[in-house]
């Protein structure tokens, strides 16, 4: 069974996302799942709490990307 975070579980991962990674940089992703070969690309606006049901980070050219599937978040 997968627990869910709350609101102030997210917002922690966000701050920490936010306090290591500057916008401008390249982080790894996957879109689906994590398997296969992560992308690449730079994040485009700072993490947040997207609908204060996920925490995400803006990736140029893709969008939204939940931070559980980012490497080294």
């Amino acid at each position: 069974m997968n627990v869910r975070p709350n609101p102030k579980q997210m917002q922690i991962a966000v701050d920490r996302f936010n306090a290591k990674h500057a916008v401008g940089d390249t982080v790894r992703f996957w879109t689906g799942p994590r398997e296969g070969a992560p992308k690449e690309g730079r994040i485009r606006f700072e993490a947040q709490v997207m609908g204060g049901h996920t925490a995400v980070v803006y990736v140029e050219g893709v969008g939204s990307i939940a931070l559980s599937h980012v490497e080294g978040n």
